[in-house]
């Protein structure tokens, strides 16, 4: 067996053994082949044998189609250069979104045989590339792929802790390769020599190579059979690798070398044209037949286009070394002026740089500022680790280094930006020091660390003389402010961040939390000015996805929840491109937005997309806040173990104790929760302590939080009247002041309850009323709906059974439209006391949800809109194979057949707001 990409021709004579192993992954085929995708993990050391293996399986066993790509040394920094592998074309965007898109064209490759996925030295592939695949491999379901992945050490810190994870879970197959067999050595001499070794000699030769194949082939091409064979000769090390593939090389004739060196410094895989471009060669069929005989190339045809790639990754870092520093930096300064792109183009003037080189290191972080109002993140980070590595003065490489921790913070790479950070220049200015470790600590949700750290920062900074670093340290400190629910200091620090570069930082967080701080404190006008220069909603660029946001945010406190949810779903289209914590928070604000609206299914469906992504990024600071929300409409449908369970984590956060906004999502998470429980002096309980937060400017909107509204309402059923109507008339006149609907509704509901139970029944009749006013023309169906009841409620104790009947049924509607299962049962009661004939079995909508579990009630209720399994893929990020599975599960358990029978049984819900699918993958 051999894993020598110099000689290709006799790999085929020289693989054997390893038949347990190619057993294990023609079963593995078979389970891929029955729709349950499986992941394999190849290790062992090189040399070992983990390419060949996978070649002979897939030669021999896979009758699909095959998508193959390697991790390669040197170019471990280019982002996504093994996903354009596998994919055939150009990535400009962020790993969570790519990888969603590789989930469609492995559902369209799997129609007939499985899909094998193979990727080779994965130890070496790029970040970018393996969080994608990550990403893609988490939501195969029902997918007919096979997944191979050889890496020297599957623990290796070089793979993304996400894949670590994956590669560790039971499901994984894990295939540890050892060294031949002293029969294989015999066998492989016999291959290999004219004459067999005999036994002993076997047995010798597998003692000093450890059977490592790659090695035992070496010594026996290289040393003479005499030496090999007398036991007074110790037996040589054998020569590196490169001597078999320098061999090879030398036997070729200028052009195919020529070709072979251009290929070298291009990458580990480049268009045939192009490279022989670079080489000069003028005819490339010809010397690609010749660098192909020799066994240094492959050819790949993708999409009409020659491709070349080398057979093994050490083949080309071989070449590439070989080739001394002149002709290397000669091929490299003619690729760069012969590439389109900027990031490429400026890789390879990197690469032939001879030294320190402050103008190119100019270059490099204008290019990073570019990709970032472009939304290239992926690239930013190493722009900037290129421009440090060239700068002159070792004080700015530590500021471009340390603008690198943000950059990668923002791209959600955690634990890159914390090696980053570890590994910073000792003549690092401490201000950059102190930001970068801030801008970790926040991440990490350790917001007083970071408040102390930005507080240090700003003091030993030298005012003027590094405007871009002042501005990150303006910016970090809006973020941490907002999550004290300190508005007013978040606008401070959001007007000096602008005041100090003159214009406004696009592609950050800083203008949507300053448009949200805004309005928190009152100052609307000013906050809609900020975003006053959009266009209508579909012409909204991505550069601005930060204002949309912000504005849907706007459009959410004033009650508008059907603009805010318009603006919140393009937002999260755009934001695909945006940093990592826009992401997450443009999600959650669109199930927020959808929740208010009614629909649910989509809400919840959000939540749990932007809680995927924040555990994806890294962003625990906001996770909390995503988790608290997500478990509402849990809680309010009779899921009470997932919203606790939800609820739970959400405490457990390291960001709970010390942020005062997230103490106040969980608190009024857990409080709704035990309101629904038929528990209101434990809600109470959870709510109280937030008096003691009446004066921040986050919890002065009204809209913002409610949690007055339900402490109120706890307090009023705990039999706390006078307690509660004190709530109600501070939190009135503040709804008033901001002329807030909702929360007038809301009051208004609470007060006639509270009238009722005091038996003031004329002005409990007032209350309900208005509040019925109030919540008509809210959109906002479960708060129109608990007014119905609650207002039914009190009709039928006054003795009123004809209103209260009418007004029941309005409200057991909605609540059945919502799936609010507590709330149907408490509408049941009321109009059993109305003597009303009882509901009987539970309604059609509410059986069919209990048949189904919650990802085919998911995959059902979006196919009754009238999407297509495609778009539902997307909205879902699933493949579309797996959708079409869910949905036959779906017409199974329902007994049905077509989708008009669908909409019947499930309805029609409502469906995303932007038609495609709104882009779950952040």
């Amino acid at each position: 067996m051999s894993t020598s990409g110099a000689r290709p021709r006799s790999d085929r004579l020289t693989f054997l053994g390893r038949g347990g192993e190619l057993a294990g992954l023609r079963e593995l085929y078979g389970e891929a082949s029955a729709g349950r995708p499986r992941l394999v993990v190849v290790e062992g050391p090189a040399g070992i044998g983990k390419s060949a293996l996978i070649r002979h399986f897939v030669d021999q066993t896979a009758r699909g189609r095959v998508l193959t790509a390697s991790g390669e040394e040197q170019e471990a920094a280019l982002p996504y250069g093994v996903l354009t592998q596998l994919t055939g074309g150009p990535v400009h965007t962020d790993p969570l979104t790519a990888g969603a898109g590789l989930l469609e064209p492995l559902s369209d490759l799997q129609s007939v045989d499985p899909v094998v996925v193979v990727l080779d030295d994965g130890h070496w592939a790029d970040a970018p590339s393996l969080r994608a695949l990550t990403f893609a491999l988490r939501r195969l379901r029902a997918d007919r792929v096979l997944c191979l992945l050889a890496v020297r050490d599957a623990d290796d810190p070089r793979i993304p802790e996400g894949l670590r994870r994956v590669i560790a879970d039971d499901s994984t197959v894990r295939l540890r390769l050892g060294g031949l067999s002293v029969a294989d050595v015999g066998e492989l001499s016999a291959r290999l020599l004219p004459e067999p070794l005999p036994p002993a000699v076997a047995l010798r030769l597998h003692a000093h190579t450890d059977g490592n194949p790659l090695h035992c082939r070496a010594l026996l091409e290289e040393v003479p059979a005499a030496a090999l064979r007398s036991p007074e000769i110790p037996l040589p090390a054998p020569h590196a690798y490169t001597s078999l593939v320098l061999d090879q090389l030398t036997r070729c004739g200028p052009p195919a070398r020529g070709l072979v060196q251009a290929a070298a410094v291009l990458g580990s895989s480049c268009a045939l044209a192009r490279t022989a471009a670079l080489a000069g060669v003028a005819e490339p069929l010809a010397a690609l037949a010749e660098a192909l005989v020799h066994g240094l190339l492959r050819e790949a045809p993708l999409g009409g286009v020659t491709v070349v790639a080398f057979t093994h990754p050490l083949v080309r870092a071989a070449v590439y070394h070989q080739l001394g520093p002149v002709r290397r930096t000669a091929l490299h300064i003619k690729a760069a002026e012969t590439e389109d792109d900027e990031f490429t183009r400026l890789h390879h003037r990197v690469l032939a740089a001879l030294g320190p080189d402050d103008a190119l290191s100019s270059e490099l972080a204008d290019c990073a500022r570019r990709r970032t109002v472009q939304g290239r993140w992926a690239e930013v980070p190493q722009l900037l680790r290129y421009a440090a590595r060239l700068s002159v003065r070792p004080r700015d490489r530590g500021r471009l280094d340390g603008a690198a921790v943000e950059a990668l913070l923002f791209d959600g790479r955690v634990a890159e930006a914390g090696s980053v950070l570890d590994s910073l220049p000792e003549e690092t200015h401490a201000t950059v020091r102190c930001c970068a470790r801030a801008h970790l600590a926040l991440v990490a949700g350790r917001v007083e660390q970071a408040r102390t750290l930005l507080d240090e920062a700003w003091k030993q900074r030298l005012p003027g003389a590094d405007p871009e670093l002042e501005a990150r340290i303006a910016e970090q400190s809006v973020t941490v402010h907002m999550m004290f629910g300190q508005g007013s200091q978040a606008i401070r620090w959001a007007e000096l961040a602008q005041r100090i570069t003159g214009r406004d930082r696009v592609g950050g967080t800083t203008r949507f939390i300053h448009m949200a701080a805004l309005g928190q404190v009152g100052r609307y006008e000013e906050a809609f000015r900020l975003g006053a220069g959009l266009p209508d909603v579909p012409l909204v660029a991505a550069g601005d996805v930060d204002l949309l946001i912000g504005r849907g945010v706007l459009h959410m406190y004033g009650d508008r929840p059907d603009r805010a949810r318009a603006d919140l779903a393009h937002a999260v289209d755009l934001v695909r491109q945006g940093p990592a914590p826009l992401r997450v928070v443009a999600l959650a604000l669109l199930a927020k937005a959808e929740y208010l609206n009614g629909a649910w299914d989509l809400a919840t469906l959000h939540w749990e997309a932007s809680s995927t992504v924040a555990a994806e990024l890294g962003q625990t600071w906001i996770a909390p806040v995503v988790l608290a929300e997500a478990a509402l409409p849990l809680a309010a449908r009779g899921d009470f173990g997932r919203a606790g369970e939800y609820l739970r984590t959400a405490r457990a956060a390291p960001v709970f104790p010390e942020s005062a906004m997230v103490q106040i999502f969980v608190a009024y998470g857990t409080a709704f929760r035990s309101l629904v429980l038929g528990d209101p002096a434990a809600a109470a309980v959870s709510l109280r302590p937030l008096l003691a937060h009446e004066d921040l400017d986050f919890t002065a909107e009204t809209t913002a939080m409610p949690w007055r509204d339900l402490l109120a309402d706890a307090l009023i059923r705990s039999g706390e009247r006078d307690e509660a109507e004190q709530l109600l008339d501070a939190l009135e006149e503040r709804a008033r002041r901001r002329a807030r609907a909702s929360t007038l509704a809301a009051v208004c509901r609470l007060r006639g309850t509270l009238y009722g139970a005091r038996r003031e029944n004329k002005r409990a009749q007032d209350a309900f009323a208005e509040a019925l006013d109030r919540s008509h023309d809210l959109g906002i169906p479960f708060e129109q709906a608990r007014v119905d009841l609650d207002f039914g409620a009190f009709l039928r104790r006054a003795g009123r059974r004809g209103s209260a009947l009418e007004r029941l049924r309005v409200a057991r509607s909605r609540f059945e439209e919502l799936g609010a299962v507590p709330f149907l049962a408490a509408c049941d009661r009321e109009l059993s006391a109305c003597g009303a004939p009882p509901a009987g079995t539970p309604a059609p909508r509410l059986r069919v949800r209990e048949q189904l579990t919650a990802q085919e009630y998911a995959v059902a209720r979006l196919a009754a809109t009238g999407l297509t399994n495609r778009q539902i893929a997307r909205e879902l990020i699933l493949s579309a194979k797996t959708v079409e599975y869910h949905l036959s599960h779906v017409y199974a358990k329902l007994g049905i057949r077509s989708r008009v029978e669908l909409v019947a049984r499930v309805g029609a819900a409502v469906a995303p707001a932007t038609g495609e699918g709104s882009g779950t993958a952040g």
